[in-house]
């Protein structure tokens, strides 16, 4: 019975399989077909209104990057400064309201955390359109100088946010005096990891494995896209490769560790 049953599931797994495959060839049929119905126009107006805001970014990047990084730096530093009180009450909380702080400052890190991560890769996504030596060399003595204006101000930015997670790293530590690392080490991960406890492990390896399980869902079909996008826009071959890259990268580092963890087990 548990053996038919058991057969099943495997001829359902296999059948789910060919239906996704299946599904997947629909939608790019779909896509082709689209985009050869609509004719050249239409792809060439979509063209159009990409390139229209990649030269909006490009001529007002100095405003866009002034604008990213305040708010970032706000978000930051407003987070930075909640957990600096909140970790002041900790000295003289009970248990319940001691861990409760704990998860307050833990929101607060979290949102001084991406939004540091993403100010850095704004900042680079609005340099991005005016970085090109050919694109410099083309523009007059006064656009060239609001570009090091933009490149200035890029640097600033970038550097502020880098200082601000060495900030947090170090109120952390002032906060939690067992943990320990170098933030501007090579080997911080391995260094923090060491002085976190079972429970704290456990939940960095469960985050660990739900990234692990985005990524692998995010970044086929980031490649998938990217070969479409080369198909009708003629976007470059550099952009599947990055995201298939990264792919392969990410299963292939996974089943190393697996691996790895498996032997130590067995040398025990």
């Amino acid at each position: 019975m548990n053996r038919g049953k058991t057969e099943k599931r495997k001829m359902n797994s296999y059948l789910k399989m060919i239906l996704l495959m299946i599904a997947g060839g629909i939608v790019g049929g779909i896509f082709g077909f689209a985009t050869a119905y609509s004719g050249e126009d239409a792809i060439a107006a979509v063209g159009h209104v990409m390139n229209g805001i990649l030269f909006f970014v490009r001529d007002h990047a100095v405003l866009l990057e002034c604008i990213c990084g305040v708010i970032c730096i706000a978000i930051c530093e407003i987070n930075f400064a909640k957990m600096k009180v909140m970790g002041n009450q900790m000295q003289e909380a009970e248990d319940e309201e001691y861990h409760e702080l704990q998860y307050r400052i833990e929101v607060s890190s979290s949102w001084g955390v991406i939004a540091s991560t993403v100010g850095t890769v704004l900042m680079m996504l609005i340099i991005s359109p005016g970085y090109s030596i050919k694109y410099i060399e083309s523009q007059s003595i006064g656009e060239t100088w609001l570009f090091l204006v933009g490149l200035v101000v890029f640097i600033g930015v970038i550097g502020y946010l880098s200082m601000w997670q060495v900030r947090y790293i170090k109120l952390l530590q002032r906060l939690y005096p067992e943990k320990k690392g170098d933030p501007a080490s090579m080997k911080f991960q391995e260094q923090w990891l060491a002085s976190c406890d079972e429970a704290e492990r456990e939940e960095i390896y469960e985050a660990s494995y739900k990234t692990y399980q985005l990524t692998g869902k995010v970044l086929p079909v980031c490649t998938l896209v990217a070969m479409l996008l080369h198909m009708v826009w003629d976007t470059g071959i550099l952009a599947i490769i990055i995201p298939a890259f990264l792919w392969i990268l990410t299963a292939s580092n996974y089943c190393r560790y697996c691996v790895m963890k498996k032997s130590e087990k067995l040398a025990k």
